[in-house]
């Protein structure tokens, strides 16, 4: 099965592995499954460095770099995707990397493994979410 994920798993897989529930974990080592990753999660990193908080320390370059070698596929951004976001569900917060995600599982017709509470309560039903909780 392929599985979009989300920049908070990317980021958990990469840095907090223990924030990955079991049910995810057994997702993401399986190898029959194809794991991909949005180049719209490495520019949302990108922008959050560009903040400078002191919490959020992470090399995108090298991060991108430790995905392909974990073996998961980066997904474009097409403009396919980009037009899909305007059939989002309406109760879709307007966060643009998370529309722009759902809308990339959408047309891919992929599950998106997320943590992110708002995602998961306006997108099912519209699309897969396996969540992490």
């Amino acid at each position: 099965m392929s599985y979009l994920l989300d920049t908070n798993i990317l980021l958990f897989m990469a840095y907090a592995p223990k924030k990955l529930k079991r049910h995810v974990a057994n997702i993401l080592e399986d190898s029959e499954n194809s794991l991909f990753f949005s180049a719209g999660s490495i520019w949302e990193i990108i922008i959050k460095c560009a903040l400078n908080k002191p919490d959020f320390d992470i090399n995108p370059e090298e991060l991108r770099l430790g995905l392909f070698n974990a073996g998961c596929i980066e997904l474009p951004i097409k403009s396919e995707h980009v037009l899909n976001v305007q059939q989002l569900p309406d109760k879709l917060h307007k966060d643009p990397f998370d529309r722009l995600l759902v809308a990339q599982a959408n047309i891919n017709k992929m599950a998106l493994i997320t943590s992110d509470e708002k995602i998961i309560g306006s997108v099912n039903g519209f699309i897969e979410i396996i969540a992490n909780r």
